[in-house]
């Protein structure tokens, strides 16, 4: 199936597993002779279900990416690769199909290895935010409606526990779930666009340096609070070293906001936002994850049943030292940003 589709863009090409990711399968595809490489991927239409419409908003994204001369300067940007009839999805035995041109000179960090580059990949994301600021297209629709707002999570998973017919939640991972549920309002209505996805394997690197060289999984892009984005970076750090650690959140912290290059609100405000996002963020996929096992894992990839209430308990694990470690946290980000203000007012 894999190779049928691969013909609406290649006659001949050599094709195999690409990452590691929940959601859609990825192919890394070589052509020919020439070695030019792509990304094919067979996008995932129960969790995206207009991929027309995501595959024609896409282009404009890329576009604005482009054409902003502080990002483009800094990092490259992806191409999506037409078919031969100039197509950016194919159908395919009822699977819809893309194709993305491969960075080359890349490589993904997953694990990370050093504090360089945590700071870079937050860099990167800060940047990307800071370009969707100016990102004001006459109309977007939402590639999943509803995405990281937690309140929308919780109204599911409460009917899902209803409507479980063979399974039920786990006692401890209900127990820390109802224990919770103050994150619901804990960071505030105010919406921009994000990347939506900061985990920190979607961030290529060059290949000889710890260096962020482009943000990559677009899909997700949509509107958002600002801080959902520096919370997952922070949460995927954590969840690739096994815990939160001080200098890691610095990092987060130091790399982010030099890549925004500021805030709306005040430096309080931005400091406890950034303390209480990686909570809400390992709470919201704590929540999905459980969720989407009630339901008989229709949205997250599974190898065997029973892996979505092992990814729940992680999150939720991860959850309670992000809320147990809040305090040093808040402070180390009122810190780090008192002294990034001040830095910017001598020069």
């Amino acid at each position: 199936m894999v190779r049928q589709a691969a013909l609406a863009w290649w006659a001949e090409a050599d094709i195999s597993p690409l990452g590691n990711g929940h959601i859609h399968q990825t192919f890394l595809v070589s052509v020919g002779k020439t070695g030019e490489r792509f990304v094919l991927q067979r996008v995932n239409q129960a969790v995206f279900a207009d991929v027309q419409t995501m595959a024609l908003q896409t282009p404009l994204l890329l576009a604005h990416l482009a054409a902003d001369p502080e990002y483009a300067k800094a990092f490259a940007i992806v191409d999506l690769v037409p078919t031969h009839l100039g197509a950016l999805v194919h159908a395919e035995d009822d699977q819809i199909w893309r194709a993305w041109r491969y960075v080359e000179q890349s490589r993904v960090v997953d694990p990370f290895t050093n504090l360089l580059q945590v700071e870079s990949a937050a860099f990167a994301f800060g940047a990307f935010q800071r370009s969707l600021a100016e990102f004001k297209p006459q109309a977007w629709r939402p590639p999943i409606p509803g995405f990281l707002e937690l309140s929308g999570y919780m109204q599911v998973y409460r009917q899902s526990v209803e409507d479980a017919e063979s399974d039920s939640v786990p006692a401890d991972v209900a127990v820390i779930i109802d224990a919770s549920l103050g994150l619901l309002s804990a960071l505030g209505a105010e919406r921009v666009f994000i990347h939506g996805d900061c985990k920190i394997n979607n961030v290529l690197f060059e290949n000889d340096r710890d260096q962020a060289k482009a943000v990559i999984d677009l899909d997700t892009v949509g509107l958002g609070h600002w801080a959902w984005d520096f919370g997952d970076l922070v949460r995927s750090v954590a969840f690739s070293d096994g815990a939160i650690e001080l200098d890691q959140f610095v990092a987060c912290v130091d790399g982010f906001s030099r890549g925004r290059g500021g805030f709306a609100q005040s430096i309080q405000t931005t400091a406890d936002q950034m303390s209480i996002a990686p909570a809400y963020i390992a709470l919201t996929l704590g929540v999905r994850f459980i969720t989407d096992h009630l339901r008989g894992d229709e949205y997250f990839k599974v190898s065997v049943r029973g892996d979505n209430v092992r990814r729940a308990r992680e999150q939720l694990r991860l959850l309670e030292q992000f809320i147990a470690q809040r305090k040093r946290l808040f402070e180390s980000a009122l810190s780090r940003l008192t002294l990034h203000a001040r830095s910017s007012e001598l020069s």
